[in-house]
């Protein structure tokens, strides 16, 4: 007699386990060493070391730009060579810490805490797998999962920090903000299904930050509605920037499972001036301007008088 198996108990035929070997996790940790911040602003923000120097400092122009008086214009650097990563204190006036003791010059091991200023970082080494795990938290909680472009969050905070520097400097530095939104979005998903109003999210974000400078920021607001700063412009410049990302997005052929979908964007625009002392300040102007934009019959970009 043939005995036969209970029911829920496993099948006389098993699927193979499958054998694997450690490559996917040699894969992982053959990236640079990178420092990654743990207490301060833009706290789970990495740096990859995979220059051969990454400068710190308050000025705009250092890699890493730490935002706080206590930090001098160019505070400290890092250089990269064959024995590992050198760090060296570039006569700051507050000095640099690593693992709470003042240096001048060390080579960084795994682990080494860094303090400059109010931020402290962690140097994690390229051969450590938690390089990894930062990077994919740093991408989770910084950047928004449908577009790819910076959240919410990260916007809230860059304000913050851009409208503080701009405040901070006479004559005043050179700060914009855009906010856009689609036009009639909701119409959009209503008629094309929802995979498709996320298509079209994803295109119109790529098509902006494809177009930003290599200091300005871009990030998804909410919902259908985008947000753009733009740093050291020139005067005249945002004014032409957003006629011209209002320009690319209505001439680009947006096309999803062979439907053709018309977008276009309204766009309110303000610059920066010693009025606004707060972020929220600037939003509300920007806000007005893309109100504005939209009762005047979208597809269009209202500035701000002053």
């Amino acid at each position: 007699m043939t005995s036969v198996p209970p029911s829920g108990s496993a099948t006389a035929v098993r699927e193979p386990t499958v054998v694997t070997t450690l490559r996917s996790l040699e894969d992982m940790t053959r990236r640079p060493a990178c420092l990654v911040v743990i207490h301060g602003d833009n706290i789970g923000h990495k740096y990859d070391l995979d220059v051969k120097v990454l400068t710190i400092g308050r000025a705009r122009d250092n890699d890493i730009c730490v935002n706080h008086r206590s930090v001098s214009r160019n505070h400290v650097e890092v250089h990269v060579d064959e024995r590992g990563a050198q760090l060296r204190d570039l006569r700051s006036t507050n000095g640099t810490f690593v693992n709470d003791q003042p240096v001048g010059s060390v080579y960084l091991r795994d682990g080494d805490r860094i303090k400059v200023g109010r931020t402290v970082f962690k140097f994690i080494s390229g051969s450590n797998v938690e390089a990894a795990y930062h990077e994919q938290v740093f991408t989770l909680t910084r950047h928004d999962a449908l577009t790819g472009i910076h959240n919410r969050r990260s916007f809230d905070e860059k304000i913050e920090a851009e409208v503080a520097r701009a405040a901070r400097y006479r004559p005043a530095r050179p700060l914009a903000l855009i906010l856009f939104d689609i036009d009639h979005f909701k119409s959009c998903n209503d008629t094309f299904g929802h995979r498709t109003g996320d298509h079209v999210l994803r295109e119109v974000a790529q098509l902006v930050h494809g177009r930003v400078g290599k200091h300005d920021f871009v990030a998804r607001y909410g919902g259908e509605e985008f947000a753009v700063l733009l740093l050291e412009t020139e005067e005249g410049q945002p004014q032409c920037f957003a006629e011209e990302i209002r320009a690319v997005v209505e001439q680009h052929e947006f096309v999803f499972e062979g439907n053709h979908v018309p977008v276009t964007i309204s766009l309110g625009l303000v610059v920066w001036d010693p009025r606004y002392e707060h972020p929220e300040q600037l939003i509300e102007a920007a806000d007005q301007c893309l109100y504005q934009a939209k009762a005047d019959g979208r597809n269009r970009v209202v500035a701000s008088s002053g």
